[in-house]
């Protein structure tokens, strides 16, 4: 039975250990074929590492043979690119464990990671002929450069390895952003970024095309704004949102996970794969999350359930989910309901760019692989902005949003949050539980929520993000057609094991009004426009119903049935 390597992303590695690999070697000829830099923004864990892995033991010339390592894949083929197999110097790197809270401390990092890439060529400073470029190289091989040698470190090695081995140099740059996202966290942003202009832009601009063969860079955003690529005219940026043959090479393809079943003898798995780990649409194609399907697979007969999420990302998300206002609360609201929500995508967004228009939240997020989009149309109010229906993906992905909620509502003793929330719907409790448990949930999150702007949006909102915990066990539906009307909130049991359905009607009201009268209005709304019609529909009794009025006065919450 094959085996899923998990947590092995070094290509060589894989082979060698006969762990089961997705054939992407097709991936070689689209670099050889195609720009001579080229940048391939894609989520976390979606195969980069394991792909650029692939490029440096096919291109990277070395003392060992490493033919054996193509022979069964698709690449072999393709006789006119197997020519390129262990012909160039490669530069590897890898910037994901580049992550310092302070823009010091990185520094030191890029330097002990740029001494061990200078120690592994040291034998190419033989061909430096003045004393000037020895001592650079010999400080820098020993991370005690100065930052302006530092700064240039890749463009001269480069140089250095085109001359040594008389042959152009393929770079192959890993994540190149994550120094990034830990200097937007930590507040040091603008040094990094001046840093990366540099370093990464200065080393693989065209001044340096007959140095260079292939550049491949890759990360979750194209970060243009800040011109680290400004200067680099030989730039292919191909992110998911364009249609290319390099999408079928990041994540599994439909048919991907078909010889997966085949291979594994899971003929009976694929339903359960395509509802939590399929949803994601890269250029048109349809694409599995790869880590989640090999770890579910690697962890049979065990249940289905997230694995993505405990990836570093996730914490950024979060903080800028939290940061949004009103209208990315109220967008969420709808994503929850399984709804669409549809904006432009910015290919060029930038950390920077998030806080100043809350639609920008929106294409990190896709571009983080939180989001699918789909549906380009453009804009009734531009017809030269091009929008996406931006839905959420799976199973998995619904999970990262329950949890993003359950971060913010769960606060002080766990009998007051979302436990005892659920545990009313889940245990068919009396309603003053209910109110209890809205109550103080409502006095924690007032500094979240600013109930003092469209309060009843905001507390429905609140609620149905709090309810997103039940979607395996209830059908919930929000401002859907309900009778006579709209109901706010519909939930209709899936199985037997919860008999009750609830129908919630949500008011907001001033001080002075009179809150006890308010909720019995709105218990006569629901009856009068048979708001729980879709919930008897579903073969429920009358006395199976239960009917809630749920009255938001400032911070007071009252609940009526």
């Amino acid at each position: 039975m094959p085996v899923f390597k998990i947590g092995t992303d070094d290509f060589q590695n894989l082979i060698d250990e006969g762990g089961y690999f997705v054939d992407k070697s097709l991936l070689i000829r689209e670099i050889i074929d195609g720009n001579k830099v080229v940048l391939l923004p894609r989520p976390r864990r979606f195969g980069k590492t394991l792909n650029m892995t692939m490029l440096r033991y096919f291109f990277e010339k070395s003392q060992e043979d490493r033919r054996y390592l193509f022979e069964e894949l698709a690449i072999s083929g393709h006789p006119n690119s197997m020519k390129h197999q262990g012909q160039y110097p490669v530069i590897y790197l890898s910037l994901k464990q580049i992550r310092g809270e302070t823009y010091q401390e990185t520094e030191l990092q890029l330097r002990k990671l740029i001494s061990e890439l200078y120690n592994k060529n040291s034998c190419a400073a033989e061909i430096l002929e003045t004393d000037v470029a020895r001592t650079d190289f010999d400080e820098l091989k020993n991370g005690r450069s100065s930052l302006a040698a530092l700064k240039s470190s890749l463009r001269d090695l480069i140089s250095i390895l085109n001359s040594y081995h008389q042959k152009p140099v393929i770079v192959l740059i890993d994540e190149y952003d994550s120094p990034m996202i830990e200097a937007w966290r930590y507040d040091y942003y603008e040094e990094m970024a001046e840093f990366m202009r540099s370093w990464l832009g200065g080393g693989l601009k065209h001044e340096n095309a007959q140095s260079l063969y292939r550049a491949v860079i890759t990360g979750i955003l194209r970060i243009a704004k800040e011109s680290i690529f400004s200067d680099l005219n030989n730039l292919k940026v191909i992110t998911t949102l364009q249609s290319h043959s390099i999408s079928r090479m990041f994540g599994f393809t439909e048919a991907d996970i078909d010889k997966i079943l085949i291979d594994f003898s899971l003929p009976d798995h694929g339903e359960v794969i395509r509802e939590w780990y399929n949803g994601y649409s890269f250029g048109g194609q349809t694409i599995y999350n790869p880590w989640s399907v090999s770890n579910y697979v690697d962890n049979l007969p065990a249940p289905p359930g997230p694995h993505w999420l405990n990836t570093s990302a996730n914490t950024l998300v979060y903080e800028e989910l939290a940061r949004g206002g009103i209208e990315i609360k109220r967008d969420l609201e709808r994503l929850l309901s399984g709804e669409e929500i549809r904006y432009p995508i910015t290919e060029t967004i930038t950390f920077r760019d998030i806080g100043r228009n809350p639609a920008n939240i929106w294409s990190f997020l896709y571009f983080s692989g939180y989001l699918r989009a789909e549906k380009p149309e453009w804009a009734d109010y531009d017809p030269n902005l091009l929008t996406y229906a931006l839905t959420i993906p799976n199973r998995e992905i619904s999970t990262a949003y329950r949890q993003f909620v359950n971060s913010q509502f769960e606060h002080g003793d766990p009998s007051f949050g979302i436990t005892a929330f659920l545990s009313f719907f889940l245990e068919n409790k009396n309603a003053e539980t209910l109110e209890h448990t809205l109550q103080n949930l409502t006095i924690s999150l007032v500094s979240i929520y600013d109930l003092a702007k469209i309060p009843e949006a905001v507390f429905h909102a609140f609620v149905l993000g709090l309810l997103a915990n039940l979607r395996s066990v209830y059908d919930i539906r929000s401002q859907s057609e309900s009778g006579l009307g709209r109901a706010d909130i519909i939930m209709i049991p899936k199985t037997s094991r919860y008999p009750a359905g609830y129908v919630i009607e949500f008011k907001s009201i001033k001080k002075d009004e009179d809150i006890e009268g308010v909720a019995q209005e709105a218990l006569r709304q629901i009856e009068e426009k048979q708001y729980d019609t879709p919930v008897i529909s579903a073969r429920m009794s009358m006395d199976t119903v239960r009917r809630l009025a749920v009255i938001l006065q400032g911070k007071r919450v009252i609940v009526r049935e």
